[in-house]
């Protein structure tokens, strides 16, 4: 902006030199004219006349690419803006992009150490029932050797008294290890719950990054087509498009966004009968149900002129329905006013 200050302050001298020269010169050609009628020499009063028609040649030209040099300044700075806040959007996308990869990364880390944790735990599981097992086998030999000192249980009583005795500890050991088992066994499946929360936390983490990456490319979508309405804003296509990719975000200053866009392809293109569809839809989840139906019941007209019969029955029913739950519902003209006010002052 300063340098068109003074690109301006510096045109400024020729300016007031041609505006101040240009009626001079309009007034000795006149006086020259009046002179040429006593001197009668046609050839004199050329040349002043000459001179200035040259003169407010220069002029005009000067003051045409002044105007045009300023309007280049001024879009090319509106230019820079818009890129440079787009810039910084996108860098706090991927920015939060690189946290939620790095999240995601630390999730597969403890991931995996639970998996070595629950290895373990199956291994010394595994120990356990083998100790387990020749335990019992023990008690098998025992209770053999009981069987067999029954015969002479007379010559044996102190010996089979102790075999007992042993037989009741092992007993209480096989219990104590089957009690182990049991809590190792509950801790296994508890890790196991917790593995799959942080699988689930995981593809939860990767739905996000990939909704990140898709809000990525709608933004670019929206700024590629505001790029092509910004070069030719006589396009009601650009429009219509530009309303379907704001449709997708689920802000509600992007579907009021959706709204202008399809109005604004209604401007251009009054036969444009996919921007009366999405128009219709979208004033339907705002509540303006008389306007939907008005919406819906043009699109039908037009497809049903265009011939593609099935969007005119899709569009037909879709205004039947909605006409059917307007009982109820304000006027068209509380709608209006409702309308009205929220798009202009909320």
């Amino acid at each position: 902006m300063m340098q068109t200050s003074k690109n301006m302050q510096g045109e400024a001298t020729p300016s007031n030199w041609l505006d101040t020269f240009e009626p001079i010169a309009v007034v000795a050609a006149m006086g020259t004219s009046v002179a040429t009628l006593f001197i009668k020499e046609v050839a004199l009063a050329a040349i002043p006349l000459s001179l200035t028609a040259a003169l407010n040649l220069a002029n005009r030209r000067r003051q045409i690419d002044a105007i045009q040099d300023q309007q280049r300044l001024e879009i090319a700075h509106l230019v820079q803006s818009y890129q440079e806040n787009v810039s910084a959007e996108l860098a706090i996308i991927k920015q939060a992009s690189e946290e939620a990869k790095s999240q995601l990364d630390e999730l597969n880390q403890q991931d995996v150490q639970s998996s070595q944790a629950i290895a373990a735990l199956n291994t010394q599981a595994a120990s356990l029932q083998a100790q387990t097992e020749q335990l019992q086998t023990e008690i098998a030999a025992l209770q053999q050797s009981q069987a067999q000192g029954q015969a002479t249980i007379t010559g044996l009583g102190e010996q089979s008294q102790g075999a007992q005795t042993r037989f009741d500890e092992l007993s209480t050991e096989v219990a104590g290890l089957q009690d182990a088992i049991a809590q190792l066994q509950s801790s296994a499946l508890e890790l196991e719950g917790r593995v799959e929360v942080q699988q689930s936390s995981s593809q939860h983490l990767a739905a996000q990054t990939e909704g990140v990456g898709e809000l990525v490319d709608t933004l670019r979508e929206i700024d590629t087509l505001t790029q092509a309405i910004s070069t030719n804003p006589r396009i009601a296509s650009n429009f219509y498009k530009r309303g379907l990719t704001r449709k997708r975000l689920e802000r509600l200053e992007d579907q009021r966004a959706a709204i202008d866009d399809f109005s604004q392809a209604l401007t251009l293109d009054p036969t444009h009968a996919d921007a009366y569809f999405e128009r219709g839809l979208l004033k339907s989840e705002f509540g303006y149900k008389q306007h939907a139906v008005d919406d819906l019941r043009m699109a039908a007209k037009l497809y049903f002129e265009q011939g593609t019969l099935s969007q005119y029955e899709e569009a037909r029913s879709l205004s039947q329905k909605i006409h059917d739950l307007i009982s109820g519902s304000p006027s068209p003209e509380a709608e209006t006013e409702q309308y009205l006010l929220e798009n202009l002052f909320g």
